[in-house]
């Protein structure tokens, strides 16, 4: 499929990314520990990209549907950029970027003539972890959005889109750029290619991926503001104790063998709970669950907070004499 879009307010376009190893005996397998971490990064950097690109309010999501070639674990992605109309006119000075624009920008698809630095991983692999000496405005910044970056030590420059500079500062995008690399080094992965179709458009070795982990490094440690990593999963919670007051706005679950505070203010679970005569420990929630987690500057990372933005499913416990309720019949 190709910039095929499916309405005014939607944009999708599809690219592939596989692992190689020239010395892989089993062509047709990855490690999942080491793969889902990257699957969950390629995410999260292209929906850093569309926020950088198009605005907070622009949505994007990531589809994955998994392939085999011969010495490779090729993954064919679909990244979809909702394109709203309020969006639009909260941008109109500004032109939209379309699900296939923001890939050409990050470097993961081809796209009008540029320099190698010119995308935000070309622009990574040339920096090599060097810090930053100054950031210049080009004489025509405004109409371009170009800026010029200067390295430290050798005064080495390169002109650069100032969207792809604030990507290379955003340490969530650093961050899951270094996840989407997890795979290399394990199980005689060295390598992966970037393509569209059938076409090659980067091919990323060790030593690439090195020059790309160190500037997400320094990056990392020079960040201005220290944004706390937020991730966005499916979970199922089972109510572990009970809560008395329909207005509290945080449940005590079970999550997985951990015991967990939610805040569940912007559900209607208490309200649902109340309606069905009460709640019951060990019943049972499909969710989608926001875990926030607060990162300092030298990357400690605090204990998670969790929310729940969404219930997708209930499944009532099954009642026992024990089973306390979470509401008095008050």
């Amino acid at each position: 499929m190709g910039d095929d879009d499916t309405g005014p307010a939607m944009s999708r376009h599809e690219f592939s990314v596989a692992y190689l190893g020239k010395d892989r005996v089993d062509d047709h397998s990855i490690d999942v520990q080491s793969l889902a971490p990257a699957l969950l990064a390629f995410g999260r950097l292209l929906r850093e990209a569309n926020s950088e690109f198009n605005g907070k309010k622009s949505t994007a999501k990531v589809l994955v549907v998994s392939d085999f070639e011969h010495k490779c674990f090729n993954i064919n992605f679909e990244l979809v950029v909702g394109l709203y109309e309020q969006v639009k006119q909260l941008l109109a000075t500004e032109q939209m970027q379309s699900a296939k624009n923001v890939l050409e920008w990050v470097g993961i698809v081809a796209g009008p003539p540029v320099a190698v630095t010119g995308t935000y991983l070309g622009y990574l692999k040339w920096r090599r972890g060097r810090k930053i000496e100054s950031v210049k405005p080009l004489i025509d910044t405004d109409k371009t959005g170009m800026v010029e970056v200067r390295i430290q030590g050798d005064g080495n420059a390169v002109h650069i889109h100032q969207h792809i500079h604030k990507l290379s500062e955003n340490p969530k995008a650093l961050r899951a750029t270094r996840d989407a690399f997890l795979p290399l080094g394990h199980d005689g992965f060295d390598t992966v290619q970037l393509k569209e179709g059938e076409t090659v458009i980067d091919e990323i070795k060790e030593d690439d991926v090195e020059h790309i982990v160190a500037s997400c490094n320094i990056g990392l440690e020079e960040a201005k503001e220290i944004e706390p990593e937020i991730e966005v999963t499916p979970a199922w919670l089972s109510v572990y104790s009970p809560v008395y007051d329909e207005r509290a706005p945080s449940w005590r679950f079970r999550l997985g063998k951990e015991i967990i505070y939610a805040d569940i203010s912007e559900t209607s679970i208490a309200h649902e709970a109340l309606q069905r005569g009460g709640a019951m420990v060990e019943d049972a929630y499909q969710v989608s669950l926001q875990i926030t987690t607060e990162v300092d500057a030298n990357g400690k990372k605090s204990e998670p907070s969790y929310k729940v933005l969404e219930v997708v499913r209930f499944v009532a416990a099954a009642p026992t004499p024990k089973q306390s309720t979470f509401f008095d019949d008050e």
